[in-house]
C-alpha cells in the first residue's frame, strides 16, 4: 500500500503531461509502451482505464494476472467468517448521520472506487453534506466550476478517466460545492519532507473549509493511504487523515476501497457470496479493520470480482445506466474509439463514456444513463464519424 501511494506521487505529474497530449491512448499502443518500459505499469494501468480495458488496466497495475489469494491459517480463517457482510452503501449512509468528515478512497486505476463514491453522493447531500473535496481536482480549474459546471481534461490528471468525471457531474447535481485540496506544499527536500509537507497542506486546505463554514459537512475523495488516520508502522510518517484529526478536532469516518477490491493480493481478499459491495460486521456491529497493517480506518469496503455484460464490468450497470451497442453503427476503420459526449456539453467536455472496439466481433458496447450523446468514433487510421444516439 505504502509503496503505490509514492510511485503515485512521482508518477502523477509525468502522466499528467502524457495525458493532455493524447488523453485517449489505443489499446495496442499502450501495450507497446508498457513492453518498452516495464516500469510504466501505473501509467499504462491508467491509460486502460480511460478506454474502458478495466481487466488489462488490473493487469497491467499488477504486471501479469493478478495471484489467486492463498487460503487464510485455520485460526485466521474462522475469525474472518465470523463476519457478516452488509450492503456498503447502507452502512455507510447510516453511520454518516452522526458524522462530519468522510474520507473515502481509491487506487488511481480502478473506476470502480470513483463509481461507488458517486453513488453515495446524493444520499449524503440528502444529509446535509454540501462540501466535496477531490484530490484530482487542480487548483486553478476549480475555480470555474461555478459557472462552467462540466469536466474537461485540465480538470485533473485523472479526469479524463469517464468515471471520474461522471463523479464530478453526480456531485454538481447534487448540490455539493467542489474543492481542491492538493495545492500549496513544497516540492524540496528528501522525500519525507515532501510528503509531510504534502499532508500538512491538504489538511490545512481542508480545514479552511470549516473555518469559513463552521457547520460544514465534508466529503473527501482521495487516493491510497491518504485516508489513513494512524503513522506508519515503519517510519512514523502520517498522512492527510492523521493531520486533519489534529488541525480540525473532528474523527473522519475513514473508508478504504483499496485492499479488499479486485486486483488486490491482500490474504483476506477472500471469496464470498455477495454480488454488490459490502462492509463486514461482528457481532456487535463492528466493521471488519484488520486487513492491512499499514492502513488505518473505520471501515473496509470488499468489491466482488466483476462479471462482464456485453464486454463490461457489472459493476457499471447500476443508478440507471445500461449497455448501449454501437458496434454496428461503426463505418471507420478498426480499431476505433467511441467517445460519448453529452449533448449540451462542448466538444472539450470529458466524455461520459469511453470504449475500444479492437475489430468488427468486437460487441463491447458503451454503458450510459438515460440522455443524449453525441458520438465520436475515432479510427486509429484517421477517419472519424459522428452520431447521436439517445438512451
Amino acid at each position: 500500500m505504502k509503496k503505490l501511494a509514492l510511485a503515485t506521487l512521482l508518477l502523477a505529474a509525468a502522466a499528467a503531461h502524457a495525458q493532455k497530449a493524447v488523453p485517449y491512448v489505443f489499446a495496442d499502443d499502450i501495450a507497446a509502451g508498457l513492453r518498452a518500459q516495464p516500469s510504466q505499469n501505473q501509467q499504462a494501468a491508467w491509460q486502460y482505464s480511460r478506454i474502458g480495458r478495466y481487466q488489462a488496466a488490473l493487469e497491467a497495475h499488477n504486471k501479469g494476472p493478478v495471484p489467486a489469494p492463498r487460503p487464510l491459517p485455520r485460526t485466521d480463517s474462522l475469525a474472518f467468517a465470523a463476519y457478516r457482510p452488509t450492503d456498503a452503501k447502507d452502512y455507510i449512509l447510516k453511520r454518516a448521520q452522526r458524522e462530519r468528515i468522510i474520507i473515502i478512497n481509491e487506487a488511481h486505476h480502478v473506476p470502480r472506487h470513483r463509481a461507488f463514491t458517486a453513488a453515495l453522493l446524493p444520499g449524503l447531500a440528502a444529509q446535509g453534506y454540501r462540501y466535496l473535496a477531490v484530490e484530482d481536482l487542480l487548483e486553478d480549474d476549480s475555480l470555474h466550476w461555478a459557472t462552467r459546471r462540466y469536466p474537461v481534461q485540465a480538470t485533473g490528471s485523472y479526469v479524463g478517466e469517464p468515471n471520474m468525471a461522471n463523479l464530478l457531474r453526480t456531485a454538481q447535481k447534487a448540490g455539493y460545492q467542489l474543492r481542491s485540496y492538493n495545492y500549496g506544499f513544497s516540492r524540496e527536500g528528501d522525500w519525507p519532507a515532501r510528503q509531510k509537507a504534502r499532508e500538512m497542506a491538504q489538511a490545512r486546505n481542508i480545514q479552511h473549509i470549516l473555518l469559513a463554514d463552521p457547520k460544514a459537512k465534508i466529503v473527501i475523495h482521495c487516493g491510497y493511504s491518504h485516508a489513513n488516520e494512524q503513522p506508519d508502522p515503519e517510519d512514523h510518517s502520517r498522512w492527510l487523515a492523521s493531520y486533519l484529526r489534529e488541525y480540525t478536532g473532528l474523527d473522519p469516518f475513514t473508508i478504504d476501497q483499496t485492499v479488499l477490491s479486485e486486483g488486490t493480493s491482500n490474504r483476506y481478499y477472500q471469496p464470498l457470496p455477495v454480488r454488490g459491495s459490502v462492509v463486514l460486521l461482528d457481532a456487535q456491529g463492528h466493521p471488519f479493520g484488520t486487513a492491512d497493517e499499514y492502513m488505518s480506518v473505520d471501515a473496509y469496503v470488499y468489491h466482488p470480482r466483476a462479471a462482464t455484460v456485453q464486454g463490461r464490468p457489472d459493476w457499471l450497470l447500476a443508478d440507471g445506466r445500461q449497455p448501449v451497442a454501437v458496434a454496428s453503427k461503426i463505418k471507420v476503420p478498426y480499431p476505433c474509439q467511441v467517445l460519448a459526449y453529452v449533448v449540451g456539453e462542448p466538444a472539450e467536455a470529458v466524455p461520459a463514456d469511453v470504449i475500444e472496439l479492437a475489430n468488427k466481433a468486437d460487441k463491447t458496447a458503451l454503458v450510459l444513463p438515460p440522455g443524449r450523446y453525441r458520438v465520436v468514433v475515432r479510427s486509429k487510421a484517421g477517419p472519424q464519424q459522428e452520431f447521436e444516439l439517445k438512451r
